[in-house]
């Protein structure tokens, strides 16, 4: 077998919703690497919050706010923002819906208090202490923010969706949580286009790659790499587009996986 480039999300594939990393999923990562095959990150996370639990495994590189900035080699090779009239006509919307809003830009994610409430408290010292900024009014014009999460909206999705759908595109939250919101992204930007640019840098062939995920934002890497594996905690939507679909996150899900897909 090939040597593979494996793009592999966080939030319920890598770690699950306690930032917890099990055993298996670690074996996994060190064999796949003993094998030769390279291991990226593919997430809706900016680098800046991946889990500490991963810093060991040394995973640095790949795609990060769901294709909106991509780093290789331990440089920043892709950076896409929103247009600071979008951005302001997003605020303005989530304001409206008061909806708790968090921006992601390259380097760091601001809570916006706007609309604060007390439940957001665990959410605000969560960021803080990530390095994260708590900022009471949301700025004007911002021309670096890559990605909207949003949770507690006065609305729905959909119609969120429907108002905005001309400059962004609005998905359910890709990792686990009790609350309503969603994720607000580029239009044209997601995970396979950041997968792309990693390809691109490497000289490396789409016939390679393994990607595997669990959330909305999973999607199109899972449709775009020649092989997708969707865990089995993923909804059924997100099954439906993925090659595989391995066992769940607690019962060992990525390490089938990866004997699933030849990489041990």
């Amino acid at each position: 077998m090939g040597k593979k480039l494996v793009f592999l999300d966080i939030d319920g594939t890598l770690v699950d919703k306690l930032e917890t990393i099990h055993p298996s999923t670690i074996k996994a990562l060190e064999l796949a690497r003993k094998n030769g095959h390279r291991l990226f990150i593919s997430s809706g996370r900016y680098k800046g919050i991946v889990p500490r639990c991963l810093a060991p495994l040394h995973i640095d590189d790949g795609v990060f706010a769901a294709g909106a900035n991509v780093f290789c080699g331990g440089e920043v090779i892709f950076n896409s923002t929103f247009e600071p009239g979008a951005y302001d006509r997003i605020i303005d919307v989530l304001i409206k819906h008061r909806a708790m809003i968090v921006a992601e830009t390259l380097e760091s994610e601001m809570l916006f208090g706007e609309n604060w409430r007390s439940e957001f408290e665990g959410m605000k010292q969560w960021i803080l202490s990530l390095g994260g900024s708590f900022v009471r009014r949301a700025p004007k014009g911002l021309s670096t923010v890559g990605k909207f999460v949003y949770k507690s909206a006065d609305c729905s999705n959909e119609q969120l969706r429907s108002e905005l759908a001309d400059i962004c595109n609005v998905i359910t939250l890709s990792y686990p949580d009790s609350s309503t919101g969603g994720e607000i992204m580029q239009p044209g930007v997601n995970k396979s286009v950041g997968i792309q640019k990693v390809l691109e840098y490497y000289g490396a062939d789409i016939s390679d790659t393994i990607a595997v995920g669990d959330g909305a934002n999973d999607i199109e890497m899972l449709e775009f790499c020649a092989v997708g594996a969707a865990m089995g905690n993923a909804s059924e939507i997100v099954k439906a587009h993925a090659d595989i679909v391995t066992d769940r996150i607690e019962n060992d899900g990525l390490y089938k996986a990866f004997e699933l897909c030849g990489l041990i």
